[in-house]
This record gives C-alpha cells, structure tokens and sequence, in this order.
C-alpha cells in the first residue's frame, strides 16, 4: 500500500462503525483519526490536530451532523467535509455545508473516490465559489486499466474525475456528488449502459452522458444519452472536445434570457 499523507477525521456514535471505516481508510493510505461525538470532533481540532477532510455522520446524539457541519464551517472554512449517512434525504441546510454525501452500506469504493476527489488537488484551498470549481466527471466502466486510461486523460485536461466499475456504484455516485458529465462504457457487468443512462436522466436531465461501446449508435439511443462514440474510432482529444462541448452546451442552456 502507498503512502498517503492526508489525514482524515471520522465522526460517528456508532464504535462498529468507526472502526471499520478507520481500517478501510488506513488500508487505502489514510491517517485516520476518530470521534464518537461532534463535541470531541471540535475538541480534537481544538487541541491543534490538522485534517484533510472530515467524514460526519448526520444522526448523532448531542450534537447532529448538521449542527456540528455548520461550526466546522465556522472555524474552519477550507476544510473538506462528507456526509455519510443512512438518512435517504439529508437536509437541504447540510447539504449545502459539506462537499459530498455518502450513503451509508454503499460499495467501499464509493466513499473512496468521493474523497479521492475531494483531495486530488494536492491539499490546495479550494475555493468554495462553484462558479470557479473543477467541472466533475463521472467515468463508469468495468475494466479497472480502462478507467485508470480514462481518468488520466480528463484529468490531464484540468477534470475532477469519479469513478466507477459497476452500475450500482456509478449510480450511487451520481446521487451523492454534483456531476457535471458522465462518461460510460456501454457494456457493463451487472447492467447495461442504456439503463443506468436512463435513471440518470431521469434524476437531472440536463447532466450529459457520452456513451462508448464497440459498435455504432442503437436505434433510439439518441433520446437517451447526449453522445455515442465508438471506442475503436474516437481519439483521446476528440474525447475530451466532445466532454467540454457537451459541459459549454449546457452551461449555455442555464444562462438566463436577457430581453
């Protein structure tokens, strides 16, 4: 395992909980550090601990997820938080304190690209004004050198990437993240493209989707997904052209009318 030298702070009541996510962090190169209370979250930071970022859960005792978010906010405004939670809906005042959410019993690698992201600017502040954040993707295929050929490209381009190797995570990313585009194989283990496009679209329709496969466009596939390219043919920057027109197209369709 490499070294990573982030720092992640991990909030839950729940001892079972902690732990665990302390040794799937550590096992992915985190120093982890944990808290079975907002109050000794604050205490730890009080007393000159320096984190990364801070998992939190919502429903704790004392001290909730959202009250102890907004004082993190507070005091300390550049640092990265995640709600993981077993609540469906989060309150809309949480979610706009922290930077992701996770649901709780999701595939490990979910939480893991989540703050992968997160931190991939090289502990840089980040500013916190979305008109100047890194456009986010969301890159779903089930061959792991695929994704990690993918992922070098867009993030070489300036992209903050997510990825995932099957539908289920890819869809449980899409929900928990702000997702500026998502870039798909079509042929995946546990589900086809087509579908997991179409759930998508029916959560934001305005999120566009490129879809790769082997093969050209299948009948209708125009109404579902914003672009089909076929592997064997597109090149890494006609990829990337493509990603950024469909991203411009948008924010085009946002702008208000001026009359």
């Amino acid at each position: 395992m490499k070294g990573n030298s982030k720092r992640i702070l991990c909030v839950d009541d729940d001892s079972q909980t902690l732990s665990f996510r302390k040794l799937q962090l550590e096992m992915a190169g985190y120093s982890v550090l944990t808290a079975p209370s907002g109050v000794e979250a604050l205490k730890i930071l009080a007393d000159g601990a320096e984190v990364d970022a801070v998992l939190l859960d919502y429903v704790m005792p004392a001290m909730k997820g959202d009250e102890l978010a907004e004082k993190l906010r507070q005091r300390y405004p550049n640092l990265r938080l995640v709600a993981v939670s077993a609540v469906d809906e989060l309150p809309s005042a949480m979610l706009n304190m922290v930077d992701s959410h996770v649901q709780k019993g999701s595939e490990p690698e979910v939480l893991l690209t989540a703050l992968s992201a997160l931190l991939v600017e090289g502990g840089e502040k980040r500013d916190r004004d979305p008109l100047l954040l890194r456009k986010t993707i969301l890159c779903v295929d089930d061959e792991q050198l695929q994704l990690q050929m993918r992922r070098a490209l867009l993030e070489s381009a300036g992209f903050a990437v997510l990825q995932a190797q099957s539908a289920k995570a890819a869809l449980e990313l899409f929900h928990a993240n702000s997702i500026d585009a998502v870039v798909m194989d079509y042929w995946l283990s546990d589900k086809n493209g087509t579908s997991v496009a179409e759930e998508m679209k029916r959560l934001r329709p305005r999120t566009p989707i490129v879809m790769l496969s082997g093969f050209s466009s299948l009948p209708g596939e125009g109404a579902v997904v914003d672009a089909w390219l076929r592997k064997a043919a597109i090149e890494p920057e006609e990829l990337v052209h493509e990603v950024k027109r469909l991203i411009g197209l948008r924010a085009e369709a946002q702008q208000p009318v001026i009359s």
